[in-house]
């Protein structure tokens, strides 16, 4: 009886136990969603022999993605396939989409990052009440004596203790594009491709929270420019299918509720054969995979948003889908040839208030220090605002170990100041303005 006694109370403290552990693992993940999305526009105000402005409209097109847009809400919106050259009818087309489809009904908190020139381009929109951007790359290089552009943004999370405790969560997305068809010449292609895009992540020089999203037209995950992702050469940049479902997925019913080429069995502008090729991702680091930095993936949150299942080999069911409503199944029918794909991010920061124009506008401040640092540190900054500003360094314990007011011109500043005074060590050097930090960057000094 005593033993019986015994037993229960051990399974009570055990039980109670795992309470605790549960409780606070949940408070370490729990304090805000990003919500990512991937789109395949279908040449958005790109006019062609075959995308007219009666088939592939651009109001029309905002109508429809408005209506998933505010189905599904992203806090990321990576797409391709927009066009990049500013031609008719449309000048700006990333503003248009921004101002009609996404910043539209009461909603004014997206934003738009800038890309190069291209054909169709690539581009991310965000919302800044979450996240801020702090720099972009542009991946160009040459196909048939033309430019093509992959983007890199480097965003990190608004949170509400950023300029206390300096611990910025930075997120890395990458948005791609692969040379579409199936000969070896287009496998080879996107080999090449794919290996520019790895170059670019191992260029950070270090792991963590990277995305790597897009149209990659691959129809095998045994194909050379997928394994460059999922087995590089350098494994400390491996890239993971969130959904994992890595298999012979091209024509495969087994696969069917994760393909995402084509809403349509026939069409001009949109591409035929129904709903059997996987071609568009979000993959995600091991830090993403693990929450080892900030950033954490939500398991069984990636979805072809849309994809019921029920439309193999055949059109997107728009009329009894079981996932989405029958509005927003027709819209992405309307919309695209491609349906988005989806995911969901915890972060282990609480938000911070939303920010204003002014916020971004000051967020937008770029600075670079060349490490390491000897006896005098020169910082260089590219602003957009004028302003008197207080440029701060701490070290890794948060206190403050130099300070000095400045002035802060728009254009190039470029500053010198003395540190022979701190010992050799890593430091965080930051620069404010009205209370808040428009930039920081590590210090290593010597």
């Amino acid at each position: 009886m005593l033993k019986r006694y015994k037993r229960r109370i051990m399974k009570g403290v055990k039980f109670g136990f795992l309470v605790i552990l549960l409780f606070f693992a949940r408070e370490v993940f729990s304090q805000e969603t990003i919500k990512v999305m991937h789109y395949n526009l279908l040449y958005y105000g790109k006019l062609t022999d075959w995308c007219t402005t009666t088939n592939n409209n651009i109001d029309a097109k905002n109508q429809y993605l408005k209506t998933i847009i505010q189905h599904v809400k992203p806090d990321i919106f990576s797409v391709n396939e927009m066009d990049g050259e500013a031609s008719y009818p449309v000048s700006d087309d990333a503003q248009y989409l921004l101002d009609h489809a996404l910043n539209a009904d009461g909603v004014d908190y997206y934003r738009k990052t800038a890309f190069p020139e291209a054909y169709l381009a690539n581009a991310i929109f965000y919302n800044s009440n979450k996240l801020v951007l702090k720099e972009s790359h542009p991946i160009s290089f040459y196909v048939s004596g033309n430019i093509k552009v992959f983007n890199a943004y480097k965003f990190y999370f608004n949170a509400d203790d950023l300029e206390v405790t300096q611990d910025t969560a930075f997120l890395y997305c990458v948005v791609a594009h692969l040379k579409a068809g199936n000969s070896d010449t287009d496998r080879l292609q996107r080999n090449f491709e794919s290996g520019l895009i790895m170059d670019y992540f191992e260029s950070i020089g270090e792991q963590g929270s990277y995305l790597l999203m897009g149209d990659f037209n691959v129809y095998t995950p045994t194909e050379d420019c997928f394994q460059n992702f999922i087995n590089p050469d350098n494994s400390l940049y491996t890239f993971y299918d969130p959904a994992n479902q890595l298999g012979e997925w091209s024509a495969n019913y087994d696969y069917r509720f994760h393909h995402t080429q084509s809403t349509h069995s026939n069409g001009e502008c949109h591409s035929g054969g129904g709903m059997d090729d996987r071609f568009d991702f979000i993959l995600a680091s091991d830090y993403v995979m693990s929450g080892t930095g900030h950033y954490r993936y939500i398991p069984d949150s990636y979805k072809a948003v849309g994809q019921d299942g029920s439309g193999y080999n055949q059109s997107l069911n728009t009329t009894s889908n079981t996932v989405v409503p029958n509005t927003v199944a027709q819209a992405l029918y309307n919309m695209s040839d491609h349906l988005p794909v989806y995911m969901e991010l915890e972060v282990d920061q609480n938000l911070g208030e939303p920010l204003s124009v002014i916020d971004i506008e000051l967020n937008q401040t770029k600075g670079f220090i060349q490490n390491p640092v000897y006896n005098n540190l020169s910082i260089s900054v590219q602003s957009n605002i004028q302003d008197d500003v207080e440029l701060k360094i701490h070290s890794l314990d948060g206190k403050l170990q130099f300070e000095k007011s400045v002035g802060l011109n728009k254009g190039q500043n470029n500053y010198d100041f003395s540190v022979e005074q701190l010992i050799s060590g890593l430091y965080i050097v930051s620069m404010h303005s009205k209370g808040k930090i428009i930039f920081s960057e590590k210090m290593i000094k010597k």
